[in-house]
């Protein structure tokens, strides 16, 4: 194997590796040997299948596996044995592949995780958060779950929509006096308030009258949410079939009673209370410790390689198309969302790759580590509450390189977690001198 060694910048490194024809026809001969062994040919005892068959009829596969394995490997001794260490995996390119001449000439790119000395997090302070719920809260969030356990009833003396209303419609938008895709729905329950339905649908249905189709004009911005409809004109053609009213459920013990352990209406808001508490809490903790880790980052400016930045954006990319997914936005759709901003999506990763060099730098100076205990247990929470998804869940688990991430994940939560407890830990005050 012969290594070449450029630098394009402190950081970057671009190995391009040559390989031999011994070393190459060593792993061929190794891989047919193994080949011969496992397969059969018609007229041919097992094991005793001549070469010339076996690339006659598996060449292309034995030749497409080797020379994966082949870079993989040397790319492995390669950085080994010039002590690099990649922040994330290389990408390579193929420069000479001809293994039937043995011929592999390969380039293996990559940036180094960059050297620094973190300081000035010790002595950083971050006042603790109290939170406060107050009544008006309380019944907000009361009258949100009255809501959502009222009952519709179709209204049989109104035939015209009125703001509020419930209806059940079909609706269409048109452009150029076509159907526009994706806007096309039927027999769809929709409350006629602003902001309730997409579109500003509200408009187009106030006022309908059942039975009689209703057609209005609406423009749309160009960076209009739903791509759609986005930076046009178009037509809704709408009919109402039915109207319904909302009945919500009296304010009482019963309805309390209705929702879970409690006996009676002061209870259920005793718990609402509780939770409004613990959330606000939470919020107000997640606030402060970005408050803190923004503070470290600023204390400690690193260059953060171009690689690691591409790879939290491709990270941030997948969980918002994920997180779109889950709200029951079609998969391709998804992704196509969630690639409509880069340059934001950057400043993001950016961020996010900043605050993991300095948070592992602080980790590594105060020896935090994560135990293959702690991991097993967090996978194990996680498969317990992942309802449908936790096979998934536990196969996704069962590969090295999953656990390893996770664990790295864990490291960074415990190294905040212990510069948290150290910024909000009140000091003894000072004994007064006689």
């Amino acid at each position: 194997m012969n290594v070449n060694i450029e630098t394009p910048n402190a950081l970057r490194r671009k190995l391009t590796i040559e390989l031999e024809p011994a070393e190459i026809n060593s792993e061929l001969d190794r891989t047919y040997n193994e080949l011969r062994r496992s397969v059969q040919l018609r007229g041919f005892r097992p094991g005793r299948a001549p070469r010339n068959l076996l690339e006659k009829f598996f060449g292309d596969q034995v030749r497409g596996d080797v020379l994966q394995k082949l870079i993989r490997e040397y790319t492995g001794k390669a950085l080994a044995e010039n002590d690099l260490q990649p922040i994330v995996q290389p990408e390579i390119i193929t420069e000479e592949s001809d293994l039937k001449k043995a011929q592999l000439k390969f380039s293996a790119i990559f940036d180094l995780k960059p050297e620094f000395e973190v300081q000035d997090y010790a002595e950083l302070k971050v006042q603790k958060s109290t939170v406060t719920v107050s009544d008006e809260e309380v019944a907000s969030t009361l009258e949100n779950l009255r809501e959502r356990n009222g009952s519709l009833k179709k209204i049989e003396d109104r035939k015209v929509v009125a703001d509020g209303d419930f209806v059940v419609a079909t609706f269409e938008a048109f452009h150029e006096g076509k159907g526009v895709p994706d806007t096309k729905f039927a027999d769809r329950i929709v409350r006629v308030a602003p902001n309730e339905p997409a579109h500003g649908l509200d408009e187009v249905l106030r006022g309908a009258e059942v039975g009689v189709e209703v057609r209005k004009e609406r423009s749309y911005p160009e960076d209009y949410v739903e791509r759609e409809v986005a930076g046009k004109t178009v037509e809704w053609r709408a009919t109402v079939k039915d109207i319904y009213e909302r009945v919500l459920p009296n304010l009482d013990d019963e309805f309390a009673k209705d929702q879970g352990q409690f006996q009676n209406l002061d209870e259920l808001r005793a718990a609402i209370r509780k939770d409004l508490e613990a959330h606000a809490q939470q919020e107000a903790d997640n606030r402060a410790r970005q408050g803190l880790i923004d503070l470290v980052i600023e204390r400690n400016p690193v260059e953060v390689p171009e690689s690691l930045i591409t790879a939290e954006q491709r990270t941030i990319e997948a969980e918002m198309a994920n997180a779109l997914e889950s709200a029951g936005i079609p998969h391709e759709m998804a992704h196509q969302r969630a690639a409509e901003n880069p340059e934001e999506t950057r400043k993001r990763a950016e961020k996010r790759a900043r605050s993991a060099l300095v948070i592992d730098a602080i980790a590594t100076k105060e020896n935090i580590e994560v135990s293959d205990d702690e991991v097993a247990e967090r996978i194990a929470t996680m498969v317990t509450r992942g309802g449908r998804q936790r096979d998934r869940i536990a196969e996704f688990y069962r590969a090295e390189e999953n656990r390893e991430a996770l664990k790295q994940v864990m490291r960074r939560e415990k190294t905040i977690g212990v510069l948290m407890e150290r910024a909000q830990k009140e000091e003894p005050a000072e004994s007064a001198s006689a």
